[in-house]
Order: C-alpha cells, then structure tokens, then sequence
C-alpha cells in the first residue's frame, strides 16, 4: 500500500479491504495516486535512489510470507505505506529479526521491521519508532475464561493448557505449571487445532500470530494477556539520524491518519490493544522467537 498525502485515506483503507479478501496476492507497491512519486530523502540516506530496501521476515506470518511469488504481511504493508509517504518504492527483504542489526551492518536493507528492543540490536543500531506490540497471550473456545498479566495464574487453576513448545508462551506457562502442566505441540496452528477438538481448554501463543491464526477456526477467541506486550519497531543504522528522523515523522503521521490501526485490523482482525508498560524500552525476546518450531515452509494461508 502506497500513500502520499492525507487525502488518501480513504483510498488506502479500500486498498488494505482488498488486501483482506485476497491475502494470497500480496499488499506491496499498491499505489492510491497515479501522480508519479517525489523522493523526500535520497542517497546516502538511503542506498538506492527512489528504493526503500525493508527487510522483513519472510518466513513468519502475519508479519511476512510468500505464496506462489507473492510477498504479503503486515510489515510488508507497513514498510510499502512508509516507502509511499516518502515518496520512494518499496524493496522487500527476507531477513529475520534476529539478523536485522547485521543487514543494517552490511549494507544490505535501509530500515529493519519487528525490530526488538533487545540489547543486541540497540548496541548496533537505533529503533526510529515503533509501530505495534505483541506478546504472550491465551486463546480458548471458552466464553467464560479470560486473564490478565496479573490474574492468568489463579484463573488457569485446574485448566488443562496447550502451547507452542519453546515459545516465549510456553515457558511462560511451564514456569507456573511446570513442563508436564503444558501440553507441547510443534507448532501454533496445531495447538489450536488441538483446542478446537476439546483436547485441551486454552492455549497460549503469540498474540498477533495466534490471532491471525484464529480466524481459521471461529470458535476460538482470544482470551487476555499472560504478559505485558512489547513494542515492535523500525530500526535504522545508528549513524543514519537522517533515516531515522524521517521515519519517525512518517510512522507518527500514519499513526496520527489511522493507516497503522488499519493495517493492524487488517491481519489480526479484532484483536484488542494489548497491556503494553507505560514506558517498555528494556531488552524484550526477539519478535521471531516463536518461530523456532514453525515449518520454514509456513506461507501466508488465510
């Protein structure tokens, strides 16, 4: 999706409306203009004139995946509405979060999506501004169960519990209930299949991720926070304040205009806004964390 000026808005919504119906097809490079673009920012501040080089996991829905050759994911929209705005084309990427600071490093994208505020990346490079949050979060069929940070131990008393193995929820989980209190499974998709059955009465996952995934199973819905959220950003080479700035106007201009929230709707439907600390800025696990036992194979299914 590509935006230019505020004018566009509703343009853009009915853009991302298509993006929903045909997730397959892709999101990136959709223009609401036929006005030919201007460069607000040029080399060296960028590597290519008129290119935006994003780097984006692609491995890892909703935030990125391929499907017969075509990109789609919420931060491939982000990144395609941030290039339009600045006037530039839109180059995705595949880099994990986990290696965002080295392709910064070597000169390999401008900015990095689902960037962490991990210790790792900020001694090697700057977060210009976040964009979303996610963390740990339960998923049930059960109307009647809902947590938060604070109450998720008491109420999952005597509630039998599936996750992913080894993610952030996992042993979230496991830390309470101990490893034999949580039912593993490889991967999300199959815990929640495993929740649609009756074989277990919640399951805890990755909030956006478990999310998008829901809406293949409209029995389930989400069920609270097992943790505070942390903010997902946009990291930029340190040096580059140039970069840095000029994303940070963008990201709060698009927040400010609703094409974030937007965005944000359209991959996770619903899902409310998640507790998130008033000030959260401490290291955080990386975004890909839990995709330690997703199939690298995973694409983009709606």
């Amino acid at each position: 999706m590509r935006q230019v000026r505020r004018v566009g808005i509703a343009a853009a919504v009915a853009a991302l409306a298509l993006c929903a119906l045909v997730l397959l097809g892709g999101c990136v490079n959709t223009s609401t203009s036929s006005s030919p673009l201007t460069p607000q920012i040029a080399p060296p501040t960028i590597h290519e004139a008129g290119v935006l080089r994003a780097g984006v996991d692609l491995s890892y829905p909703p935030f990125g995946g391929v499907q017969d050759s075509r990109q789609a994911g919420l931060d491939i929209d982000v990144a395609s509405a941030l290039a339009g705005r600045l006037g530039l084309k839109v180059k995705i990427v595949d880099v994990k979060a986990s290696d965002l600071a080295t392709a910064l490093a070597d000169d390999r994208i401008d900015v990095g999506l689902s960037a962490p505020f991990s210790a790792d990346l900020l001694s090697r490079a700057s977060i210009a501004g976040t964009y979303i949050s996610d963390g740990p979060a339960l998923f049930s069929t059960a109307t009647s169960l809902s947590v938060t940070p604070t109450s998720a131990v008491g109420a999952l008393d005597g509630v039998k519990i599936g996750a992913q193995q080894d993610s952030a929820a996992y042993w979230l989980l496991a830390e309470d209930r101990g490893t034999g209190g949580v039912a593993s499974f490889p991967t999300l998709r199959e815990a929640l299949a495993a929740l649609v059955r009756g074989d277990v009465a919640a399951v805890g996952g990755d909030a956006l991720v478990g999310a998008y995934m829901a809406r293949d199973y409209p029995s389930v819905h989400y069920a609270g926070a097992l943790a505070l959220a942390h903010p997902l950003g946009i990291a930029v080479s340190a040096d580059n304040t140039r970069l840095g700035d000029a994303i940070r106007t963008t990201l709060d201009s698009m927040a400010a205009d609703g094409v974030l929230e937007t965005i944000r709707a359209t991959w996770v439907g619903g899902l409310p806004k998640l507790p998130l600390a008033s000030e959260d800025t401490s290291p955080v696990p990386s975004a890909s964390e839990d995709t330690s036992t997703m199939p690298s194979s995973q694409t983009v299914t709606p």
